[in-house]
Formats: C-alpha cells, structure tokens, sequence
C-alpha cells in the first residue's frame, strides 16, 4: 500500500520589516505593519481575516489588527506561559461558527513563553489543508522575534529595568559547565532582547581563533577542536574594528558574515541575519565578545546594544573565571609532568634493558608515555632507506620492520623533523594535537617518536623536554631493529635448502 505524499512546502511569504526604534511602536505604525503583513501572507495563504494579537510582557492581550475586530469580543486564550493547541484550535472553532468556513490559529512562541497568537480565516470551506498549517506555523516563527521586543516595550514603563546580576546569581554558583551557565544568561536576555542565537566568544589558541566558550558542555580545559573558529573562517577582529560594540542589520548582504556559521544552533534552511556584538573587558584586559543574532532582518537598535554591553559587564568576571580555571587545569598537568619525568625515564630505561621483545617494549612504553602525557596514540616513524619514506611501527607491531609499507613523508610536519628543518613540531589540527620529536642516535635523526592527542592544547611546548628525553632512550634500541631490518636477507647454500 502506498504511503499518502508529504504535502508540497509552500514558499515563505516576504515578511515586511518592523525597525527597532527606541521605544515601542505606537497603534498607527502596528495599524500599518499589520496591514502590509496581512498583504504579503494573503499572496500564499489566501484569507478573509488576518487576525494578530500581542502578549505584552506584563499580562493581557492587545489586538493588533484588525481594529474592528475589537468589537466581536473574542474570548482569546491567555498564555500559562503558552496557550495550549486545544485553546487555538477552540478559538478558531468559534471563528468558523461565527461564519466563517475555514480557520486556522497558531500562537507565537519565542522561547519558553508565548508572545503572541495568529489566526487566519476563510469564507470558503476546506480552504486549508496541512500544507498551510506548517506554512502558518513559519509565519508565526518569522515574526516571533518582532512581537517579543513588542511585548517587552509593552511593559509596564514604570517598572524598574529587570537586574540581570540578580538574575543570574543561583546561576553564578549552580551551573555546571559553561554551557549550562551561558544558557541561563541567553534566557535571562532574552525577554530584554529577543534572540536565535546567543554566543560567548573567548580568544583561541592560535593568533586570530576564538574558542566558542558558550557551547563548551565538558570539564576544563576548554580544548573541544570542534567549538574552535578560525580566522579564515571569522575575523572577528576585523569585524569589531577596534570598536567595542558591533551591529549588521542583515547579515546576508555582509561578506564579512560566513552563512553557514552557527547554522547548528537554528532550524534547517536558516542563517543569522541581525547581529550585534560587545566586547567583554575585566580589569583592563579583553575577556570575550558577546554575540547575539535573529534569523531575522532589522531586529536591533541601539538599545539592544546598550542591554548587551550591560550584560557584558556582569559576565565579565565569570568568564575570567572560566578562563583562568582552564589556564590552572593545564599548568597542574604541566607540573605533574615535570615531577614525574625522572622516574618514567628510570622505569623506560630499565624495562628497555629487560625486555627482549621489541614489540613488547613497544606496548610497555606506550602505557607509561600515556601515564606522563595525555595522548591518544604513539607511532614511531623509522627510516629504512636514505629516502624521504618511512615505515610506521605501532606499539605491539610484530611484523618484520621490513615487512611494513613506506609511508611517504616529504612536504609534511613529520618530514620537516626528519630532515632537520625543525627540531620538534607541535601541530594544531581539526582532529587534535600532534608532538613530533626526533629519534637521535650519534649525531643522525633514525626516526621520529610522534604523539597524537584530543583537542588543542592537551599537548605543547611543555611536553617536548620529557618526550624528547624518552625519545633519546628509545632511539638506541630502535637503531638496533632498524640495523637487523636493513641486513640483506641470507643465502642459504643449494643443499641445505628444503624442498
């Protein structure tokens, strides 16, 4: 039996623009607004009645339009904080009954809470069907964030302007990764200003790379490679330009703006259009930059920046704190490495004099490597010829060296150390850290110890000293392997040979 055709998208309807102005809009400019929305859903979503009502912020409901329908008295739904889908499909039931045919309602959701409902209606019956239904349902998300400032600037003028620090204090000490706490500052933001995406942008570990501080779930250091930005790929710098706030009315007709960047956090088919930004300094130094953005045009103004920089301030020191947590995190195993390093060196020293397997020793230094570094994987490169090729032994490899394959190496950070271009590299990736140290033996580079680690930074600079020194003791004994491995083969006389 044949499944029933998923009902063919209707496209989009353009939504007219509603400027961010400093204070709320007044009846006429909605009066106006409402009118031309009604015009361009009409050309997709034919109706007789355009119906659009506004939470405000302090409780209630106002009609927006259309003013006649103030008379009908219609018993509109108030959200607890949201307006369930039995009462919208309740409210367009009495519409229908009233006669009209057909009717359609859908609240207005922006975050946890409602901020306003829509409702269209037909004289004609069975006008809509579930195409329209999911094409109303994107109406409602596209002019979500305009009837959430809406809804803010419909407050109660005399009340005191919300206390962002009071807000966020349980959440100063209870939020367990950056993530969680950056999650509650975007919901306490977003009443004041209405947003899609909500960002905190801490410098990277590479001149010009920003690390995305607001999306790190785990435990310090902050090292996830995947929450790392590039500067081919954001020059935030270059879009700050030396200016401590930012603001793009639409991002689709900026190049400085990548499409595609934080698309993860939004619905498919969409990308950022209004976008503002404020630099974060904490006693003097630059800390972050707060990003803030809508899937929407012209959302912004200058008191959305004002409300940002505010914010900015707050966060200030929780995000020092959060940086200077990572920074202790990495100088702790840096000095635990330093400590320990006399006695991995004793312990590979005798279990190399001890043992006579080479692929046992191999398997052995690994695990006591990993005890003094947090790495991922050991290899060790080895020349066989005067080539630029070498042959990759894994720890516990048991194959004849010989047997192995060459691996090409010229052009890459690996060949750089053999060829003596450089005396160690440690190389930043999309899939982590690498440490490369050559393996010395009387004054020639035999081969190279290589260690790969997760994310940035979980290896550096300050491991090169006890891993070239392992690297030392190594290199001898793998001197010795690479000499059996290089000896022609012997020639066995014709009668001794079995036949």
């Amino acid at each position: 039996m044949n499944q029933p055709a998923e009902p063919t998208p209707l496209p989009l309807p353009l939504i007219p623009l509603l400027r961010a102005g400093e204070g709320a809009p007044d009846r006429d400019v909605l009066a106006t607004w409402h009118e031309a929305l009604a015009d361009s859903v009409g050309i997709e979503l034919p109706h007789s009645l355009f119906a659009l009502w506004l939470y405000p912020e302090g409780g209630g409901v106002e009609l927006i339009g259309p003013e006649a329908l103030e008379q009908d008295q219609l018993p509109v739904p108030l959200p607890q904080p949201r307006v369930t889908d039995e009462q919208a499909a309740e409210l367009a039931g009495i519409v229908e009954r009233a006669g009209y045919r057909s009717a359609l309602c859908r609240p207005i959701r922006f975050g946890r809470s409602d901020v306003g409902l829509l409702l269209v209606a037909a004289l004609e019956p069975g006008r809509y069907d579930a195409g329209a239904r999911v094409l109303l349902g994107r109406i409602a998300e596209a002019i979500a964030p305009t009837l959430a400032r809406i809804a803010q600037q419909r407050a109660d003028p005399g009340a005191a302007a919300p206390d962002l620090g009071a807000e966020l204090a349980d959440a100063w000490t209870e939020a367990r990764s950056p993530r969680d706490f950056f999650a509650i500052a975007a919901g306490v933001l977003s009443p004041l200003v209405p947003h899609d995406v909500f960002e905190v942008l801490i410098p990277g570990p590479a001149p010009g790379q920003q690390y995305r501080l607001g999306a790190h779930a785990d435990a310090p250091p902050w090292t996830d490679p995947r929450l790392v930005i590039g500067k081919d790929q954001l020059d935030l710098f270059g879009l700050f330009a030396g200016e401590p706030a930012l603001e793009i009315p639409d991002a689709a007709a900026d190049a400085r703006w990548p499409a595609d960047l934080f698309a993860e956090e939004l619905a498919p088919g969409q990308r950022l259009r209004s976008l503002i930004g404020a630099r974060v300094t904490s006693s003097g130094h630059l800390s972050a930059h707060l990003l803030v953005g809508s899937t929407q045009p012209g959302v912004y103004g200058s008191s959305d920046l004002s409300t940002l920089a505010r914010l900015g301030r707050i966060l200030g020191p929780k995000i020092d704190g959060y940086v200077l947590t990572s920074q202790l995190n990495v100088l702790r195993k840096q000095l635990v490495t330093l400590r320990s390093a006399p006695a991995h060196s004793a312990r590979v020293a005798d279990m190399l004099a001890t043992t006579a397997q080479f692929a046992e020793a191999t398997r052995r230094l690994a695990e006591e490597t990993r005890s003094m570094v947090p790495c991922e994987r050991l290899v060790l490169a080895v020349r066989l010829t005067d080539g630029d090729r070498v042959v990759l032994v894994e720890p516990g490899e048991s194959k004849h060296w010989s047997d192995l394959p060459l691996v090409p190496v010229a052009g890459t950070p690996l060949g750089q150390v053999l060829g003596g271009h450089a005396a160690e590299l440690v190389s930043e990736g999309a899939k982590g850290t690498e440490l490369i140290v050559p393996l010395r033996v009387g004054g020639r580079t035999v081969g190279a110890l290589v260690l790969t680690a997760r994310g940035f930074g979980a290896i550096g600079r300050s491991d090169v000293a006890p891993v070239q020194q392992l690297a030392d003791l190594v290199a001898p004994y793998v001197e010795l392997v690479r000499r059996a491995a290089m000896l022609p083969a012997p020639v066995i006389p014709g009668w001794k040979r079995v036949i």
